[in-house]
């Protein structure tokens, strides 16, 4: 009988590690937080330098409050794939947690460029721009992101806001009426899916 090697095979590495990494995703969704960072750890084993599961640990890190932590994995992440738009975001909000304003704007703004379509980069621009005084600006990036996708709640919010800074008032009332449409909708999306045979 043959010894096997107890290193894995670069094959069962390559089945073992998406399996792995989507019961990871799925736990972390759930905020099954300790189980998701078991499952990155596993999967972080198998393969040290698979950036999607660098970046998404990253991205556990940074929710539980461990950013220094968090950084270390998403510029790993960063290293090996440059181009991710996704990662740029969460590269800035990490940097903003530590206190680097101007870094993250710069991650974002990096985002936008790879990803011109993105509405959470244009949203994160104008949060950004917004905390420096740069309201103008700020609406602009708010705008931009409601044409690309203009169900989004919070950026109608963040918008209505930047408007009364502003003092156009008008226009930001028609962002907070949009804001409690989409509101009623999913209060009334939830309730309609709640609701027994016998109560219809």
């Amino acid at each position: 009988m043959q010894a096997q090697s107890a290193v894995p095979s670069s094959s069962f590495a390559r089945h073992t590690v998406p399996v792995t990494l989507a019961f990871a995703l799925e736990a972390h969704r759930a905020c099954r937080f300790h189980e998701a960072e078991s499952l990155y750890r596993e999967a972080l084993d198998i393969c040290p330098d698979h950036p999607h599961a660098l970046h998404c640990f990253g991205v556990l890190l940074h929710q539980r409050g461990q950013h220094q932590e968090a950084l270390d994995y998403i510029d790993r992440s960063l290293e090996l794939e440059p181009d991710v738009a996704e990662c740029w975001n969460d590269r800035g909000f990490i940097a903003d947690a530590l206190g680097d304003k101007a870094l993250a704007l710069r991650c974002y703004r990096v985002s936008l460029a790879l990803d011109p379509r993105s509405p959470d980069a244009h949203n994160n621009i104008a949060v950004a721009l917004e905390a420096q005084g740069k309201l103008d600006e700020a609406v602009h990036h708010y705008r931009e992101a409601l044409k690309i996708d203009p169900t989004l709640a919070d950026v109608h919010l963040n918008l209505g806001s930047a408007l009364d800074r502003l003092m156009q008032f008008d226009d930001a009332d028609e962002h907070y009426r949009a804001l409690l449409s989409l509101n009623a909708r999913t209060v009334n999306v939830c309730l309609k899916n709640d609701r027994s045979p016998a109560r219809q």
